[in-house]
């Protein structure tokens, strides 16, 4: 008998358990993915053209090994498991309370999922958006030395006020929201045709391994279709500072990002650095996000079960 999945349409969920088992579910994924994570973001900010930009993974996993040591791998920690526990509650808490209270409009299944993971991933990106500020402010610094969490934060309100911690939120509202309905959309619609399909080719083992890779097939076309505004999005943040000299040594670079939006950025990358400087760092996402995803949602679930009972 198959098990209970509390993300489908229909599903009566409490919210408060939803929020619980998120946050579980969040700081599992962040325990999982923080080196990789600052990895990636150093591809993503470092300039195509400059010396550093002309490294690859392996080179800066190594660089950061030797230079940083290993808890240079983790810096932005603090904030990023913050980020990521307040991120995981909020999104599963949200995604339910919408689920909940939009289940009884007509909707087919497939854009029902669409339309509450938006909303969703709207939600959890401007509640967790400070962190992720800091997160990449600190993931993106190659001095040896660890920033201070209060020097970072006080630099931000100094020059920026309260809106220097929602730097690019619209942007990352549109990533997330984005990303959020693609990914649960693709695993309502994954699990919508292996249940129709189920008399017919549930024995079959591509059958099986389809409906059991439902989440991470949402999160890889998910990362597919964003990556290159998440790019833009990180140098956004990065643009904000009073230093350049951190995060690259070819600063001419953010001083052309200064002041420009997101898309603005993304169009100087397009057409300074060429297009595959906005999918720097994407095979780590794709190594992080499906296996992280697939945590997730196997996390949330187990948290759930546990809850419920």
């Amino acid at each position: 008998m198959a098990s209970k999945d509390h993300l489908r349409k229909g599903e009566n969920t409490e919210v408060a358990l939803s929020l619980v088992a998120g946050s579980v579910s969040g700081m599992m994924a962040r325990t999982l993915t923080a080196p990789m994570d600052t990895v990636k973001i150093r591809l993503q900010v470092i300039p195509a053209g400059s010396k550093a930009g002309e490294i690859g993974i392996w080179k800066i996993i190594t660089d950061l090994a030797r230079q940083e040591g290993l808890r240079g791998f983790w810096k932005g920690n603090v904030p990023g498991s913050a980020m990521y526990v307040v991120y995981g509650g909020v999104q599963f808490s949200s995604y339910s309370f919408y689920n909940n209270s939009l289940s009884g409009i007509g909707w087919t299944p497939q854009f029902h999922s669409w339309v509450v993971g938006a909303l969703a991933g709207i939600t959890s990106s401007i509640v967790s958006y400070p962190f992720d500020v800091l997160r990449t402010r600190f993931a993106a610094d190659r001095q040896v030395k660890l920033s201070s969490f209060s020097k970072t934060v006080g630099e931000i309100w100094s020059n920026k006020g309260y809106k220097g911690f929602f730097k690019g939120c619209c942007s990352s509202m549109l990533v997330i929201s984005m990303g959020t309905s693609i990914m649960f959309g693709t695993y309502e619609n994954i699990r919508v045709y292996c249940d129709l399909t189920r008399s017919e080719y549930g024995s079959k083992r591509w059958h099986r391994t389809l409906e059991n890779s439902a989440s991470s097939l949402g999160a890889t076309f998910a990362k597919l279709v964003t990556f290159p505004l998440d790019t833009s999005r990180r140098r956004l943040v990065i643009s904000d500072s009073t230093n350049f000299s951190p995060f690259t040594q070819k600063t001419v670079v953010y001083e052309r990002h200064r002041g420009a939006g997101v898309f603005k950025i993304g169009l100087q990358i397009l057409r300074h650095e060429g297009i595959f400087a906005l999918y720097r760092g994407l095979p780590l996402a794709l190594l992080k996000s499906v296996p992280t995803t697939a945590l997730t949602f196997w996390a949330y679930e187990a948290c759930m079960r546990v809850l419920a009972n």
